[in-house]
């Protein structure tokens, strides 16, 4: 079928216009964001609070695994007793990165989130170095973070029996960098009980008994819940009045039982209203109560919309990464290209009326 005349010149306006796009896209000037210097300083506070819990693991004889490369020191091991289920390698090594810190300020600020704010927190121990990234952008906020965290993690997450997510953050608040520990603990995974742990399938529970006791020990006790819509109901009432609620990871009390979570996508959520049923996680929950709700999981998705860099070969500096920039661009430029646009438009179209009149 032969083009149309017009067609022809909606084609050549097309062309136009995607190149002066173009134009504008590449003569766009990148800036730092307002808050770059919080987010700075986040990312220097992440690098203190990892290394201190790096030596803390390697005093209680836990190597660093070769699958870390980058050496940060928080990737747990391929499957341990309370290893839960399967976790890409790559997003568990990118997820340790101190632009993760920088990127939780912004999202923060992006939320409407101010100093002295309370904020609520679920954390999976599947993303240690989220887990951390949120503390210590909450920290130097200065924001009244309430959280809570499990011990059931995926591959490479903080999976060391001998050293859970809640003593990372004890050794943290040891050292001084920190100032809030986890208001619960529970296990995690299946129902949020555990029960899907390699220990409890494998009925080999020595090492999960042990971690149970000590953490008794510390002062860290288990919370269990075992009627799912008892403990949403329990944890709301925990995080009482929030500005901005944060999850991380894939766990059962921030998606729900029916994971419909998954589909809201990454970062800070666009508002929704979702059907709320028993089944629903606090990720739904607070988004039908018009909370902001900041979701980390999917990480090469969450990179590749904020400029994390995903599975880098070395540690970028602080402050260098796309997440501290936004482009600003011409103004004038897009305001003439529109204009372009639709007096070339209404050009084709007087054109192609004065033709078949003409005929």
């Amino acid at each position: 079928m032969r083009l149309k005349r017009k067609h022809y010149h909606y084609l050549i306006l097309l062309v136009l216009l995607a190149a002066a796009a173009l134009g504008i896209w590449l003569a766009g000037r990148r800036v730092r964001v307002s808050c770059a210097d919080q987010m700075q300083e986040a990312a220097a506070l992440h690098r203190q609070v990892v290394a201190a819990v790096k030596e803390e693991r390697l005093r209680r004889g836990y190597e660093l695994v070769p699958e870390d490369t980058l050496q940060i020191g928080l990737m747990g091991e391929h499957i341990t007793a309370i290893t839960t289920s399967l976790g890409a390698m790559e997003a568990k090594r990118t997820a340790q990165i101190p632009d993760f810190a920088a990127l939780c300020v912004r999202l923060f600020h992006e939320a409407g989130v101010q100093e002295g704010d309370r904020v609520g927190a679920c954390f999976s121990g599947s993303f240690p170095g989220l887990d951390l990234a949120v503390l210590c952008a909450a920290e130097v906020m200065h924001l009244d973070i309430v959280y809570f965290c499990t011990l059931g993690s995926s591959n490479y997450g903080a999976n060391l029996p001998g050293y859970v997510m809640p003593e990372m953050v004890q050794t943290a608040v040891n050292a001084g960098l920190l100032s809030v520990m986890p208001s619960t603990v529970s296990m995690g995974g299946s129902g949020d009980r555990g029960s899907n742990m390699q220990g409890y399938a494998l009925e080999e529970t020595e090492e999960i008994d042990e971690m149970i006791a000590r953490l008794e020990r510390e002062g860290i006790p288990l919370s269990a819940h075992p009627d799912f819509a008892e403990n949403i109901a329990v944890h709301m009432d925990l995080l009482g009045d929030i500005k901005a609620f944060v999850n991380v990871g894939g766990n059962i009390l921030g998606l729900g039982n029916e994971d419909v979570s998954l589909g809201y996508g990454q970062g800070l959520l666009k508002p929704a209203d979702p059907v709320i049923k028993e089944s629903s996680g606090l990720v739904e929950r607070y988004l039908s109560l018009g909370v902001p709700v900041i979701h980390l999981l999917n990480i090469k998705q969450l990179c590749a919309e904020t400029g994390v860099p995903y599975d880098p070969v070395s540690v970028p500096a602080d402050g260098t990464s796309a997440v501290y920039y936004s482009r600003n661009y011409a103004k004038p430029a897009i305001i003439a290209v529109g204009a372009a646009a639709v007096l070339g438009l209404l050009g084709i179209n007087w054109m192609d009326r004065r033709r078949r009149s003409e005929t």
